[in-house]
């Protein structure tokens, strides 16, 4: 975080004046962003220095920063400095476009009056970036948040136990019994990085015990390119599962030498397409599964973000704990923030020590001060406070995207029962919309990135007359997948302002 600009700028105020005192530091202030003195992000003077400084009140101060406010060019928080908008290329895109340096400019001159009218040339638009898979750490910084840091700082610094911190394991055990209705005991949880290291954990496990071949790992197609990526360069070979508008297609699931040995699902909340799947495929893939003897690993990401009804239990809850048949791979980042690194795994009871041989050789990836003050922060109960607060936000900002594009001619919009993103479906091409938004200058991601097209892919069971064949990309037309949760309010109105108009 930058420090505040200095109370000593230059500034003069003229108390002969007829414009009062607060709108001319109004303007001054204006001048200084414009001028590039001032810039975005930059921390204001403080109010009560600055009008000593100034020699006037602070009152002057306070109302000058209000209708700085007002106007888009400050925003104050309570208990932090007011700054600079950040995103103050949107509110105002004249002060952030090319203009000469204070030094550099060139005197002023009396304006010649003719009969033309000068050429214009407007500043390139500023993109606005709406690529999903962002997620926001606003307001995270509360005194519970700040409280568990310190006291785990000033903790001692040993390593933990290669499982995790007994404190951060009962805390998830205690949070996932309260907030998902699953309760197990704090011994089937392991502490990781995340959820591409929880992943690659099990991954790393299992193809260790099949040595000779890859291991074969079934994914949702369409589903996450980055999972994709993550399983190859593990060197896993990938089977494609087709899902629909409720999820996983239980129906379409391959058995006998066309399965996989493992299973990765999105039961709470399907990426991208956004079904939730029903507790009748839920039963159905767990039968599965144990017919088939394959893992399933339940992606729970977005689990807690959801916005139109209750969620359903996790399909770990669902299965009976000595079937050794789901582990739950679970990650913070979205409700936290996305640079906190820790997750967690829940898993069989025969697992979990195949599991701890690996990470004794591969070494735990997450630092006991930051498992004990997490651990902290899921016992004060504030976790499950700032999720209720971001899907009030959240729904919101869906609401926005859903009115946006309501009466776009050929333009649907996913479920988008929860999570921070929506996709776009549209009878134009792909490449069409791509080019669209590019026009516009918004960052999206082709829809078709989502549907498992990489290499090496194993097929699945060919589909019989009741079996559908697997999904290989959108029925007819494009579509684009964008993010909402990163964004400003005005930074998302001005991306669905414009994806609206090229659309």
């Amino acid at each position: 975080m930058r420090p505040a600009v200095s109370a000593e700028l230059a500034i003069t105020l003229d108390r002969t004046s007829t414009v009062s005192l607060p709108q001319q530091l109004v303007t001054a202030v204006r001048e200084l962003i414009r001028d590039r003195i001032l810039q975005p992000g930059d921390a204001m003077p403080a109010t009560r220095a600055w009008a000593e400084q100034l020699g006037v009140s602070r009152g002057t101060v306070v109302t000058a920063y209000e209708q700085l406010a007002a106007e888009g060019y400050v925003v104050a928080e309570r208990g932090a400095a007011t700054r600079v908008n950040p995103s103050l290329a949107i509110t105002h895109p004249e002060t952030t476009a090319d203009r000469p340096r204070p030094h550099a400019r060139a005197p002023r001159t009396k304006p010649t009056r003719t009969h033309q009218t000068p050429a214009l040339h407007p500043a390139q638009p500023v993109t606005v970036n709406m690529l999903p898979g962002q997620s926001s750490s606003e307001h995270l910084s509360t005194p519970a948040w700040r409280r568990a840091w310190r006291n785990a700082a000033d903790g001692e610094f040993e390593a933990a136990p290669l499982g995790g911190a007994p404190e951060y394991l009962s805390a998830v055990s205690e949070y996932f019994r309260r907030m998902r209705g699953l309760a197990r005991d704090r011994n089937q949880y392991l502490a990781t990085a995340g959820g591409r290291d929880g992943l690659a954990l099990i991954v790393l496990t299992l193809a260790a015990e099949r040595p000779g071949r890859p291991l074969r790992v079934g994914v949702e197609s369409p589903g996450y390119p980055s999972l994709r990526l993550a399983l190859q360069r593990l060197g896993c070979t990938l089977v494609p599962l087709p899902v629909d508008d409720q999820g996983l297609r239980t129906n379409a699931l391959p058995q006998g030498d066309s399965r996989p040995d493992l299973v990765i699902v999105t039961p709470s909340h399907q990426y991208p397409l956004g079904g939730t799947l029903p507790i009748t495929r839920r039963l159905e893939l767990l039968e599965w599964a144990r017919q088939e003897s394959v893992l399933i690993v339940e992606d729970d990401y977005d689990s807690e973000l959801r916005y139109v009804g209750r969620p359903l239990p996790t399909l770990t809850a669902l299965d009976e704990p000595n079937h050794d048949t789901v582990v739950l791979l679970g990650t913070f980042t979205t409700t936290v923030a996305p640079g906190l690194g820790i997750g967690l795994l829940c898993v069989p009871d025969a697992l979990r020590p195949r599991l701890i041989d690996a990470r004794a050789d591969l070494g735990s990836p997450v630092s006991s001060v930051v498992q004990r003050a997490f651990a902290e922060y899921l016992d004060s109960g504030e976790l499950a406070r700032r999720a209720a607060r971001m899907r009030r936000a959240y729904r919101q900002r869906r609401t926005a995207v859903l009115e946006a594009f309501a009466e776009v001619e050929h333009l649907t919009v996913s479920p988008m029962d929860g999570g921070l993103h929506a996709v776009l479906h549209s009878r134009r091409s792909e490449s069409g919309m791509l080019r669209a938004c590019r026009s516009a200058h918004v960052l999206v991601e082709p829809g078709g990135e989502y549907w498992n097209r990489a290499e090496p892919v194993a097929a699945a069971a060919e589909p019989t007359a009741s079996t559908p064949a697997a999904s290989t990309g959108p029925a007819s037309g494009g579509s684009i997948v964008i993010g909402y949760a990163h964004l400003t309010d005005a930074e998302l109105a001005e991306g669905l302002r414009r994806l609206r108009a090229v659309l």
